[in-house]
């Protein structure tokens, strides 16, 4: 038994001690030492779990992050591997996913070079590629360095606003046999600071603005991002009788509270006060887009009072503008929601204590609201049952079908949401259904392999209705679930195009007077179309289809479940309507 121990031995030590228990990777020579370390030193822990794309590994942890709230590794092979995986990168960025991403480069030292193939793959400044959207990166020039770096990496990683870092290893320094022992942080020191609590002046006034409202409304988009966060928004909103509108980066608040105003943006016209907690994007909610012309227009009253409690600008990048337009708003308070909105609460109740006109107005507004919440929901099941035998499947039917057959089952919906019909016809009554509305092409398929490792050993049935467009950049990825024993349903959302681009392509016709049925050009994903089952089959999946009716869709659902059930991962190819 080998008794040496190597440089890469130290990395692996400081996985185990910061408990990052996968690493997701796509094969590289740059990490060979780290490699043999991880499978013989430290016994395969991390898991490690092969991908057949870079972007594939740092979504999966991007997903697993989002379900879980903890970080998990994703290894890149020196600058291709890193510049394979960019974009995923910056979709974690963006959507404040704490991914812990380990690079490596060819040797810093050209002596230990081999001929051409370490010189193409070793840059100046590696981290340099990423660093405008990640939270920090850095180079450990020694073995010694490696603890301290990797310290403040996991810190400034799990500090909200949360987000990726990346670690780049030089081989060389991996490969290095140790000579002596390296120093581990202390046993003990804390590794992530405590969070950001709220000015208490500042959030007293908050809370005398909110009580002295007529019509407040509240905006949450990342507040569900701790359990606590969603149990204390519902607190806050039936405290005040205040309507929620949930923008769905994260699942802020129960699809089915009678103070759940999301997807009715009327609710912000007679507005006096809107309340942002932990929200980026006010404006979408808020405002009238004419998407061919980019005209905004604004739904809220001019006199409205705003106010912001979140991260304010902590999160702002100088390069990616995902900070969106500036709210000027009328109080803003740096905090953490997961602390300010029980003290929030606290604070609101003692005023309604004090005068219980406060308390009335609450409970109208409630019952006002909760009116209008069970109206909306059933408009829309009237306008689910629309088009309900039609062929090739509607969303609301797909939606609905689906719902009736996991309804019953623990279960989790991974990212897309059909459009939203999921959202308005399922309901979302804990926390973990849903850890947020799914991102750009080519990133939900990988965000649900991770929300599907997360969730696998508590047994929950995790759903990703996945379109096909997206599952078409990387279908490799279908043979990393199979391979690690992930159990998932996939459900087409398959409408054979690329129709969000094919709608704007529309929308330029009817602008400019150009021929509108020439709009699906460079846009279909047809003539061949792809046959995901049997791609799905060929790859260790149980699967059926494609279903172009709704008939037989209850009986192949069930079967897929009972496939899931038992430990394999299933996917129906549903074809659907476009839209």
């Amino acid at each position: 038994m080998a008794t040496d121990r190597w440089a890469s031995d130290v990395i692996v030590d400081l996985l185990h001690l910061y408990d990052l228990p996968y690493a997701a990777l796509n094969p590289g020579a740059s990490f060979r030492g780290l490699h043999d370390s991880i499978v013989n030193y430290g016994g395969n822990k991390p898991v490690m779990m092969l991908c057949q794309h870079e972007e594939t590994a740092v979504q999966i942890a991007h997903g697993y992050a989002k379900a879980t709230g903890k970080p998990m590794a994703a290894i890149l092979h020196n600058l291709v591997g890193l510049l394979h995986a960019n974009l995923a990168i910056y979709y974690a960025y963006i959507d404040r996913a704490p991914v812990f991403v380990i690079g490596a480069t060819g040797p810093m030292d050209e002596t230990k070079r081999r001929p051409r193939i370490d010189w193409i793959h070793t840059a100046q400044s590696q981290g340099e590629q990423v660093r405008p959207y990640t939270k920090w990166d850095y180079q450990p020039h020694v073995v010694d360095g490696v603890p301290e770096a990797f310290a403040r990496a996991y810190s400034v990683m799990m500090t909200e606003p949360r987000g990726p870092i990346y670690m780049c290893y030089d081989a060389w320094l991996q490969e290095q046999k140790l000579d002596h022992v390296v120093a581990m942080p202390p046993f003990g020191a804390q590794k992530v600071p405590t969070r950001i609590a709220p000015d208490p002046k500042a959030l007293a006034h908050a809370a005398d603005m909110i009580a002295k409202a007529r019509h407040p409304v509240i905006i949450a988009e990342y507040v569900g991002r701790e359990p606590e966060g969603f149990e204390a928004l519902v607190q806050l909103a039936e405290v005040g009788g205040i309507p929620v509108y949930d923008v769905d980066s994260r699942l802020n608040f129960p699809s089915r509270h009678p103070l759940n105003m999301s997807y009715a943006r009327d609710v912000f016209r007679d507005a006096d006060l809107v309340l942002c907690l932990d929200t980026r994007d006010w404006e979408r909610p808020t405002t009238e887009l004419v998407s061919a012309t980019r005209e905004l227009t604004s739904i809220v009253p001019r006199d409205a009072k705003w106010i912001d409690i979140g991260f304010g600008d902590l999160e702002l990048s100088s390069w990616a503008m995902d900070y969106q337009r500036l709210r000027h708003a009328d109080l803003q308070i740096l905090a953490d929601t997961t602390l300010a909105i029980p003290a929030l609460t606290q604070m609101l109740a003692g005023f309604i204590a004090r005068d219980p006109a406060l308390g009335e107005r609450a409970a109208e507004r409630m019952a006002e609201t909760a009116v209008k919440s069970k109206a909306l929901r059933e408009t829309w099941a009237r306008e689910a049952k629309d088009d309900w035998d039609a062929s090739p499947i509607s969303l609301p039917r797909l939606a609905s079908d689906v719902w009736e057959a996991i309804k019953d089952e623990d279960w989790v919906l991974s990212a897309g949401t059909l459009e939203h019909w999921t959202r308005k016809l399922w309901d979302f009554d804990r926390p973990y259904r849903h850890p947020g509305r799914s991102l750009g092409t080519a990133t939900q398929f990988g965000i649900s392999i991770g929300v599907a490792l997360a969730h696998r050993d508590r047994k929950r049935l995790v759903v990703d209705l996945q379109p096909d467009g997206d599952l078409m950049y990387d279908a490799g990825a279908l043979w990393t679930v199979a391979k690690h024993r992930i159990p998932m349903l996939v459900v087409m959302y398959n409408n054979r195009a690329y129709y969000n681009d094919w709608e704007h392509q529309i929308r330029m016709a009817k602008l400019r007077g150009t021929p509108e049925e020439r709009a699906y050009i460079g846009m279909d994903m047809d003539d061949p179309a792809p046959d995901f089952a049997a791609m799905a089959k060929s790859m260790g999946w149980y699967a059926e289809g494609p279903l172009e009716s709704p008939e037989g869709l209850g009986p192949a659902l069930r079967r897929a479940i009972a496939e899931v059930k038992a430990g394999r991962p299933a996917l129906l190819d549903t074809v659907t309507q476009k839209r």
